[in-house]
Formats: C-alpha cells, sequence, structure tokens
C-alpha cells in the first residue's frame, strides 16, 4: 500500500515548486528563528527583558519586539549589542545549496 500524502508533504512540494511562496516562507521562518535567539540568550544570562534594555540602550518594549516572531527591525548592531549584553557570539551566515558561507563573526 502506498504511503499517504500529509499535508507536510504537499506544503514541502508546494515550497520546491513555487519560488515565491519559498522565499516567504524563508523569511517568515528567519524571523521566528531570531526571535528565539534573542529571548534564549537573554534567558540563558538570566537578565530580564527591562536588564537587556539597559544593556544594550534601549526600552523594555523595544526588547519584547525583538523577541516576537513578526518583528523584522533587527540590524546587525542591535544583534552585536545583545551579543555582548548576553555573553553570545554572533555569527551571520547565509546557506548556498547546503552549505554555510561564514559572512561575518
Amino acid at each position: 500500500m502506498a504511503k499517504r500524502k500529509t499535508l507536510m508533504d504537499e506544503f514541502r512540494e508546494e515550497l520546491v515548486n513555487d519560488r515565491e511562496l519559498n522565499g516567504l516562507y524563508q523569511r517568515e521562518l528567519a524571523k521566528l528563528r531570531l526571535a528565539n535567539q534573542i529571548l534564549a540568550a537573554r534567558t540563558h544570562a538570566g537578565l530580564t527583558q527591562a536588564a537587556l534594555a539597559r544593556r544594550i540602550g534601549t526600552q523594555q518594549t523595544g526588547v519584547a519586539r525583538m523577541e516576537s516572531a513578526g518583528y523584522a527591525r533587527c540590524t546587525v548592531s542591535t544583534l552585536a549589542k545583545i551579543a555582548a549584553a548576553t555573553g553570545s557570539r554572533l555569527e551571520v551566515r547565509l546557506v548556498i545549496g547546503g552549505r554555510r558561507l561564514a559572512m561575518a563573526k
């Protein structure tokens, strides 16, 4: 008996066949991952949003926005401040054809 296609299987096929949809998906996924990484770095450092905000020179609400998947305005400069404030290391990468190309560290 043939394996039934799941909704995820169909979605993956659509991503492969629709460059525009794939681009949108990749952008949204990158925003979600970045928000989660900011939250993880802050909590690992034992900081509240307010404490991180003070360290990077912004308001608590700004940190809350950065930890939201819908926020898309983080600059590399701001990310560098967050990394320094949380004892993290900032890496910016592009992945081409499954290979990672380091762009900045």
